[in-house]
């Protein structure tokens, strides 16, 4: 039996998501406004106390570190500056929000983080050959499947038989609006909005499956960097049939074909790396 779940109902499941990604939201605001002050940006991450954590302790990993470890915000902020500790900060809230396996994809929580985390490096790379914001293309792939852990809350009791299998040969998106009403992908639209992350941003997390019905480089551009990070060996359950390249998409997203294969090895070289600062 199909259940068709309203969107107060995927509001409330928006609640007991981790607070981390709306701070994150707020960072993004942060890093926009002239004369940016520090303290502000500490006030806000020790608004919660597991992304503080979180944060120190992926800012002490070997990448990050360049010394003696960094005992507060404040030293961390000083030493690594506003813009990493941006991408940290988005590493961790993706880290809390994937600390479950979503059983209904059949996507364990590491193969979730690693393909966030893949997908952001190479969107990074993307962006900066495509003329478009590094940071806002990376946060788009950091946060493009926070859809799917909302709506695998919502039908995590339904039976296990019920999950999403890619062998079935059934589309993906289908699947989904069939079980509660709605795409992940519009589901992570709807979220981000609420988050307050910029609607741009939202909009291309929307729509990234088909951005062909989008005039919006950045979705373009995000379907083709989870496209990358699929080829990779690091994509998710039923999400390839939506992810060919073309030279539409390049196209669109305001790239020459070239630019793939040198976003594929600079995001990879730096994915090995970082993964192990994330654990």
């Amino acid at each position: 039996m199909t259940t068709h779940f309203p969107r107060e109902i995927l509001l409330h499941v928006v609640k007991t998501l981790p607070a981390a990604p709306q701070i994150v939201a707020e960072l993004g605001k942060l890093r926009l406004e002239p004369g940016l002050d520090l303290a502000d940006v500490t006030a806000l991450l020790r608004c919660d106390a597991a992304l503080t954590a979180r944060i120190l302790r992926i800012a002490n990993s070997a990448f990050y570190s360049n010394g003696s470890p960094y005992s507060s915000l404040e030293q961390a902020l000083a030493r690594v500056g506003f813009g990493e500790i941006y991408r940290i900060a988005g590493i961790a809230a993706v880290a809390q929000m994937a600390s479950q396996d979503l059983r209904m994809y059949r996507i364990p929580g590491p193969g979730l983080r690693e393909n966030a985390l893949l997908t952001a490096l190479v969107m990074e790379e993307l962006a900066k050959a495509a003329g478009l914001d590094p940071e806002e293309a990376y946060a788009s792939g950091l946060l493009r499947s926070t859809g799917k852990v909302a709506l695998d809350g919502l039908m995590r009791d339904f039976p296990a038989r019920d999950s999403f299998d890619p062998a079935s040969g059934g589309a993906l998106a289908e699947w989904e609006s069939a079980r509660v009403g709605l795409t992940a992908c519009e589901a992570a639209e709807f979220i981000l909005a609420e988050w307050r992350f910029p609607a741009a941003m939202s909009a291309a997390i929307g729509q990234h499956y088909v951005p062909e019905k989008s005039s919006s480089p950045l979705a373009n551009l995000l379907n083709l960097a989870a496209g990358i990070a699929d080829r990779l060996g690091h994509g998710l359950p039923g999400e390839q049939p939506y992810l060919a390249a073309s030279p539409e998409k390049l196209d669109a997203a305001g790239l020459e074909e070239g630019r793939l294969e040198g976003a594929s090895s600079s995001a990879l070289e730096k994915f090995a790396l970082v993964r192990s600062a994330v654990g």
